[in-house]
């Protein structure tokens, strides 16, 4: 045993795995039980040291030579990838995962080094704790040497630490919430390989569908676009059963409350998404693959075309400007659809999963700032603005200051009154509070120009509000359907497109479902194409009385 299995080789790789831990550590969600996130995070830990007993083990049965060398390879790799997570954790709040890896993937020479310049200072400490971490090993490794144990109570610890193990993946096997693959992400060099391979998966989809979409035909387009700008600000999460705008009992929309008070704005009453979950609704927002194509099964939406490719047939500049994720799973349409504008910008290079603690929406302000001032977005222009909004974790939406709601702010409004409860519909409340700061700032930049801004969410929410549960993808929940939807007109708009303003107003009460918003969209913009179906748009309601 103490020439076969080497303990010091195991605790070296567990302790190499640590940042697995601590990325676990860091996304503890409050609103469960403490014990339950206790467990989820030694669950991980027993994963690190399970994978790193198998790695040793497999290293033992193996010729002394190779041992020596595969052993160095392990070490060296994990040693490697520890400083690399131990960055990616600093900086991006996560280990090295897919979505960091497609944008390595696909980073060219210049721009690498561009970032590596920029980055000196945090690289430079991933070095030095680098050296750390192996001095460390190398001095760990001949103390266990120095100090092993008899050969029963290896045995019996290690038969320990292995049942554990196979425990742990037959849960991992069992549980809906958890997969095999995420047991084996708790080892850096195995989630190195699930990542290298879900990173060319999603690269190769992504340029498919970007080929796809490229090729729609959009020769049929045509029109004269007249407005100047048309700004379409895509929330996440909100219900407009929170919002003040909507009756809502706490103040949580105060800025877009006052402009409708002006005359603003008009806020639509009857509008609901296709789906509850963001991907779902992303899929039908901007193009003409409608909720009555996918119970069809009609294609893919991709095979739809899109409205960037329309709109820029028809002489219209546009622009994608996220405050979400740029790669991975969850980020792969959200980017596909902004690679298919004149002018595409995300606050972060990052996935959903990772970047979710800092980055707060007001960051797509210098976004929008610099597309305008640097002369990408001449008129007229269609300019798309995705918000992070109100997605879980709600407390991480905003900004200390605007945490202005708290539990007790929350008695009686809800099914919950237990603390936790309140607690996460206090955190929802002051999500939709900061973000009607954003959206009112993003109006206020064009409030003298001729220009015409929609907001919409792409889902509602459910927040201990009929039933005892938070959260969204229950497609048989009117509530997590139940979207606002805003268009402000500027003055000038007024003025000048008296016409559609009085559309715009007639169409308040209208039921209506926004995988329709292609339609709306190419109506007001005066722009037309085969696909186009008037009677679709939310502005007919000639259209509507017909259906």
């Amino acid at each position: 045993m103490e020439q076969r299995f080497s303990w010091s080789t195991m605790a070296v790789l567990g302790a190499l795995n640590v940042p697995a831990a601590v990325q676990a550590a860091m996304f503890i969600d409050p609103t469960l039980p403490a014990l339950w996130e206790i467990g989820r995070v030694a669950e991980v830990c027993l994963r690190i040291v399970g994978w790193a007993c198998v790695f040793t083990v497999v290293l033992g049965v193996l010729p002394k030579r190779v041992r020596r060398t595969v052993a160095g390879i392990v070490v060296a790799a994990s040693a490697v990838l520890c400083a690399v997570d131990g960055f990616t954790l600093v900086h991006y709040h996560t280990v090295l995962d897919a979505g960091l890896l497609e944008i390595v993937l696909a980073t060219n020479p210049a721009e690498a080094w561009e970032y590596v310049t920029s980055q000196a200072g945090g690289i430079a400490v991933a070095v030095v704790a680098l050296g750390v971490a192996v001095a460390a090993a190398v001095f760990g490794r001949h103390r266990l040497r120095r100090e092993a144990a008899s050969r029963g109570r290896e045995f019996a610890i290690l038969l320990t630490l292995l049942l554990a193990f196979v425990a742990s993946l037959a849960h991992a096997a069992e549980n809906p919430d958890d997969t095999f693959e995420n047991a084996l992400r708790a080892n850096s060099v195995l989630r190195l390989a699930c990542n290298i391979n879900q990173a060319y998966t999603e690269i190769g989809s992504a340029e498919y569908v970007a080929y796809t979409l490229a090729n729609h035909d959009v020769s049929g387009t045509r029109g004269t676009p007249d407005i100047p700008y048309v700004v379409f600000i895509l929330g996440e999460s909100t219900s407009r059963h929170h919002m003040q705008l909507y009756g809502y009992g706490l103040p949580t929309t105060p800025r877009l409350a006052n402009r409708n008070a002006a005359g603003e704005l008009v806020a639509y009453e009857n509008v609901t998404s296709p789906h509850a979950g963001t991907m779902a609704v992303m899929r039908t927002l901007f193009n003409f693959y409608d909720n009555e194509a996918e119970r069809a099964a009609d294609g893919m939406w991709y095979d739809y075309g899109d409205l960037f490719d329309i709109l820029r047939a028809a002489g219209v500049h546009t622009a994608w400007l996220s405050n979400q994720e740029a790669s991975g799973f969850y980020g792969s349409i959200g980017r596909t659809l902004g690679e298919r504008t004149d002018h595409v910008a995300f606050t972060s290079p990052v996935a959903h999963s990772i970047d979710l603690t800092e980055r707060y929406d007001g960051e797509v302000l210098p976004l929008l700032d610099g597309a305008l001032a640097d002369g990408a977005l001449t008129p007229p222009a269609f300019i798309v603005l995705h918000l992070m909004g109100a997605h879980e974790e709600f407390s991480k939406r905003y900004p200390k200051e605007y945490a202005r709601f708290t539990a007790e702010d929350e008695r009686g409004r809800g099914v919950a009154e237990d603390e936790a409860a309140l607690a996460v519909r206090a955190a929802y409340d002051n999500a939709v509070l900061y973000d009607d700061e954003i959206v009112d700032a993003i109006i206020h930049r064009f409030e003298d120009e001729d220009a015409l801004v929609i907001f919409i969410s792409d889902h509602g929410e459910e927040v201990y509000d009929t039933r005892a549960l938070f959260g969204h993808g229950d497609e048989t929940s009117p509530w997590q359907r139940d979207v606002p939807m805003v268009f402000w007109m500027s003055e000038a708009f007024r003025a000048h497109h008296a016409a559609d303003a009085a559309r715009i107003a007639a169409a308040r009460e209208r039921h209506w479902q926004s995988d329709e918003m292609i339609h709306t969209i190419l109506d007001l913009m005066h722009v037309r194409t085969p696909s186009f179906d008037e009677k679709k748009s939310l502005l007919d309601l000639d259209g509507q009385a017909e259906r």
